[in-house]
């Protein structure tokens, strides 16, 4: 690499250029403009973190001018961005929201005629002008976990106490915890029952068992209905289908009794919402 070449570097140029550098001063410390140059160049047409090409992943070298020039580390704007998401995703008490939407608030998302109505309800929720939760229900793919997720993250940057929880991902993880670690099965319980905004997402679309549904999400509920705690619902199911969910075996009248239960106090913790429109996710 020669000098026409720290010349194409828009970087260098502009920093030569409001410092001054003479020929003798680049001449001086070339290789460590070299370096510098070298590290940028790397940085060319970037597609993200997964394809970079740095030594280090996201961090860049810099030129701080003092009295004299030394080289030191920047994150690009891919790194500084995933930083941020690792960040909120931390501010979480209990977070599946999917990686890609870490990103997504109420102030960036984007929605359709038919999701607009939701958009504002759930507006709604995030300034604390509504007492009571929703159960969102609508087809696959109409924007339901979208919207829920934009609502969780803005919540969080508001520093509220927040779980968002894939339902199935979830209780999957307490069945593995059932023989080995039922410590960890009450801390997410907790975590669930005292978050100042829990969202389940896709609810009724788990496996039923009296440990899921009696043991696990009654008493979260529960809780949270003494406490009058906001909680928001998204299904593919409607509230009566869902009650034929959780009556996973008609044979036992308990299973009636307690679904029954179970679907009161989501009833009174959520006003019912049907989202309409197509599938998000085809087109």
């Amino acid at each position: 690499m020669g000098r026409d070449e720290l010349n194409n570097d828009t970087y260098l140029t502009e920093i030569m250029k409001k410092y001054g550098f003479t020929d003798e001063f680049i001449q001086e410390h070339f290789n460590l403009l070299k370096r510098i140059a070298l590290s940028r160049s790397l940085c060319k047409d970037c597609k993200g973190l997964y394809m970079c090409a740095q030594p280090s992943k996201g961090q860049r070298l810099i030129l701080n001018r003092d009295v004299v020039p030394i080289e030191e580390i920047e994150y690009c704007d891919f790194a500084l961005t995933e930083n941020r998401k690792k960040e909120l995703r931390n501010s979480y008490l209990y977070c599946d929201v999917p990686y890609d939407l870490m990103d997504l608030d109420l102030e960036n998302v984007s929605y359709t005629d038919d999701q607009k109505q939701l958009y504002l309800r759930l507006a709604a929720v995030l300034h604390q002008k509504s007492e009571k939760g929703l159960y969102i229900c609508g087809d696959l793919g109409v924007g339901k976990t979208y919207l829920c997720t934009a609502l969780a993250n803005s919540l969080v940057k508001k520093g509220k106490k927040v779980a968002f929880v894939k339902v199935t991902d979830f209780f999957n993880k307490m069945r593995s915890y059932f023989n080995s670690d039922s410590g960890q099965i009450d801390r997410d319980i907790a975590s669930l029952k005292k978050a100042e905004y829990l969202i389940l997402d896709d609810i009724g679309s788990e496996a039923v068992s009296e440990f899921v549904r009696d043991d696990i999400l009654f008493r979260i509920l529960d809780y949270r209905l003494d406490h009058s705690l906001i909680t928001l619902f998204t299904s593919n199911l409607t509230k009566e289908e869902l009650l034929k969910h959780y009556q996973y075996d008609r044979r036992e009248k308990s299973n009636l009794m307690n679904a029954k239960r179970l679907m009161e106090r989501i009833d009174i913790l959520t006003d019912d919402y049907v989202l309409m429109g197509k599938n998000m996710r085809r087109k």
